[in-house]
């Protein structure tokens, strides 16, 4: 007679066995999947980080480039909402910094002589030395009669509004007042060749644009009376979060305080360079500025526990020193130098 092992199937002995290496299995695989979750949203954190905070510097280096564009020709006769400097300094050694530039940064029209508009006969002009003009708005914001009266024809002729009818709190497309008669003629356009004017010289608003961070480590943008020492807007500024996750903003500044067209050399090395930057502190006369250099410190939004007890900012940013507590967090640290260009 033969005799079958197997015919009452597994032992328990075999079960246990088999229960055990497929918990070691799961438990490995439980273990490799939490690390590499982890790992991708540490390098998710990290490329968010990077992406936010490049955009933010590139936008504030490019405000800094524009600003001056447009402005009167003497700030101290007509200053923006009541300055009467290009470029403003906040300097601080144991926060962030701020800066209030301004200029023409947005395009909101085209100038158009009061009652004409497309489809008028062209060659045309609106005419030296009129003040009753029409701007036709390219979106919905315009001028107004407040804190957004402030307009560049093209970069050449600055004017401030003086009247205008308001519709939805914006000068309407009709005729407006501005307080000085145009410096020269500004021509009309036919794009097409059809003889009809198609479109007029670009308006520009002129305002003032705070660049800081709150205290809740967002970098913002606020256009038109920020209070940039608290970071800070009013109900009728523009104030547009740029970035989260900022730890520092930092500023500093190479000037010309004796008007001889050379940064002034603060380090006696008989040459432009990096020692030639002084906090905002030190700038008496925000017109001498003629380079800012900026840093952005960002830092990552979530821990990664692959860094543990490895993350610490910079000992010193410009003039502010960082406290060198070691964390979790990964830091992207962004410098640029800025020439400008209408000071």
């Amino acid at each position: 007679m033969l005799y079958h092992k197997n015919n009452y199937g597994y032992s328990l002995i075999e079960l246990v066995i088999a229960m055990a290496i497929g918990t070691l299995l799961i438990a490995a695989a439980s273990a490799t999947y939490v690390a590499q979750n982890r790992s991708y949203v540490a390098e998710e954190s990290i490329a968010e980080t990077n992406t936010q905070s490049k955009i933010a510097q590139d936008l504030l280096v490019n405000d800094i480039r524009s600003a001056g564009f447009g402005v009167p020709t003497n700030m101290n006769i007509d200053p923006i909402n009541g300055y009467t400097a290009i470029a403003t300094p906040v300097d601080s050694n144991n926060s962030s910094d701020a800066i209030t530039i301004v200029g023409g940064f947005r395009m909101i029209g085209t100038l158009w002589p009061a009652g004409v508009g497309p489809g008028a006969a062209c060659p045309a002009v609106v005419p030296l030395g009129t003040q009753q003009v029409r701007v036709i708005l390219s979106g919905t914001e315009g001028p107004d009669m407040t804190d957004n009266r402030f307009i560049s024809i093209d970069g050449i002729n600055f004017a401030t509004v003086q009247n205008c009818t308001l519709a939805g709190g914006s000068c309407d497309s009709n005729t407006l007042t501005i307080d000085r008669p145009l410096s020269q003629n500004f021509p009309l356009v036919d794009i097409d060749g059809d003889g009809l004017c198609d479109t007029g010289r670009p308006v520009y608003v002129v305002e003032d644009a705070t660049f800081c961070v709150d205290n809740n480590a967002v970098l913002r943008r606020i256009r038109r009376n920020a209070n940039p020492g608290a970071c800070s807007s009013v109900a009728t500024s523009d104030d547009d979060a740029i970035a989260e996750n900022i730890e520092d903003l930092q500023l500093a500044y190479a000037v010309d305080a004796n008007n001889d067209g050379q940064v002034d050399d603060q380090n006696g090395s008989g040459t432009v360079d990096a020692g030639d930057f002084i906090n905002g502190a030190l700038v008496i006369d925000p017109s001498t500025i003629r380079a800012i250099r900026v840093n952005i410190l960002a830092r990552t939004d979530k821990r990664d526990p692959n860094y543990r007890g490895l993350g610490m900012p910079p000992a010193t940013i410009e003039n502010r020193a960082h406290a060198q507590v070691a964390d979790d967090f990964k830091r992207r640290w962004w410098q640029s130098m800025i020439t400008m260009r209408n000071q």
